[in-house]
């Protein structure tokens, strides 16, 4: 086999490879894209969960203020039904003295529990708008992920076709050159075999020598980058 059908083929093996490599960097990168989504949802869900948090505090601390409340009138309806019993003024003034301190308590109270109620308008409207972003991103994410699974049947299958294309490259092939390509095709992220660009490597870009220029277009033996290994190739005048 000349070097010129060696390196037609090897050509022809690259482009399929560069694909092969692209689709399977594209599958190992998927459980990373599908964790970052799981991620989205876990923060909406996080601050769905923070307002209803919120919410039940705020309702919680009203509940305990009414009962707070609730307590202070029994406490003043109490004491004065005691004003009827006194038999002198000064016990009749020291019961509407504690009379009074359980009605200041008690208006301390009411405008609290007004205000808790305030709160609470505020952290239910907050909790529906976390509810539906929640369930806007639910939807979004099942879609997203239905794409991901989708996109990955469809590489599935083409790496499968392209597997079976490339059976029939390799036979064509040196062992010993498809050997030497393989080993440098794994550590060059899919592509060991470059075109020359002008005066350069095309994978490396380092300047060769005219005379490696010459060699290369001649194809008289195969040629590499000394710098990054990878093979090299005279692209074909237009």
């Amino acid at each position: 086999m000349s070097v010129a059908e060696l390196l037609k083929n090897l050509i022809d093996l690259q482009i399929l490879d560069k694909d092969i490599y692209d689709m399977k960097k594209w599958i190992s990168e998927m459980p990373a894209r599908l964790n970052a989504l799981d991620d989205e949802m876990e923060a909406a869900s996080s601050k769905s969960k923070e307002k209803d948090d919120e919410l039940k505090r705020l309702q919680l601390k009203r509940k305990e203020r009414e009962l707070d409340l609730e307590q202070k009138e029994n406490n003043i309806k109490k004491l004065q039904s005691q004003l009827y019993q006194v038999k002198t003024n000064k016990e009749y003034n020291a019961l509407e003295h504690e009379i009074s301190g359980f009605e200041a308590d008690k208006s301390v109270l009411e405008e609290d529990i007004l205000s808790i109620f305030d709160l609470i308008e505020t952290a239910e409207k907050a909790l529906e708008e976390a509810k539906k972003e929640l369930e806007d991103e639910e939807k979004k994410i099942e879609i997203e992920k239905k794409k991901i699974e989708d996109e990955k049947k469809e590489t599935d299958k083409s790496l499968s076709e392209l597997d079976g294309k490339r059976k029939n490259i390799t036979p064509l092939i040196d062992k010993k050159m498809l050997s030497r390509y393989e080993r440098i095709l794994s550590g060059k992220e899919g592509v060991a075999l470059v075109p020359v660009v002008g005066e350069n490597c095309g994978g490396c870009f380092m300047n060769l020598p005219p005379q490696i220029i010459d060699e290369i277009r001649l194809k008289k033996r195969v040629m590499a980058c000394e710098r990054c290994a990878r093979i090299l190739y005279a692209e074909e005048e237009k």
